[in-house]
């Protein structure tokens, strides 16, 4: 007799084990990697997707809210909110372009800011792939690249 709590049907793949889904094993190791960014940033006042909102407006001056989500799989509004944290800290501001649109751009202090970011993470790069061995973090990045690029939708 099979009790309340217990089913006839194959067990399902547990996160945390050998059968873990991808997605599971996704989520885990992005939650590894999270922990390890927030730590190399813990001694600024900014959280790794401030961090990488910085790094995109440093790399792309006059983008727009609109654009970064499209580009990445955030919505407009978590990307608002991000921004205007940035704003409110003197790190970023938003400038009308010419015919429609407000576009992003970084202070002084928020170029300073990022810059400061980025080598706090290269650093955590490098100690992931110290963990992982060269050729292993090569191969997960060009992977996890490649994936990101045939799963993204259509734009």
């Amino acid at each position: 007799m099979i009790g309340e709590d217990e089913t006839a049907a194959t067990p399902l793949p547990a996160p945390g084990t050998g059968d873990a889904m991808l997605s599971d094993l996704l989520w885990e190791v992005s939650a590894y990697v999270e922990l390890l960014g927030e730590a190399a940033l813990a001694d600024l006042p900014i959280s790794t997707a401030s961090s990488g909102m910085l790094m995109t407006v440093y790399a792309d001056p006059d983008i727009t809210v609109a654009e970064i989500s499209r580009r990445t799989p955030r919505s407009q509004q978590a990307i608002s909110q991000i921004v205007g944290r940035l704003e409110r800290m003197g790190l970023i501001e938003r400038r009308l372009k010419p015919g429609r649109g407000v576009g992003l751009h970084l202070t002084a202090e928020g170029r300073t800011m990022a810059e400061r970011a980025f080598e706090q993470e290269r650093a955590t790069d490098e100690r992931i792939r110290g963990v992982l061995g060269e050729k292993n973090h090569d191969a997960l990045r060009t992977l996890l690249a490649r994936s990101r690029d045939l799963l993204r939708p259509e734009q």
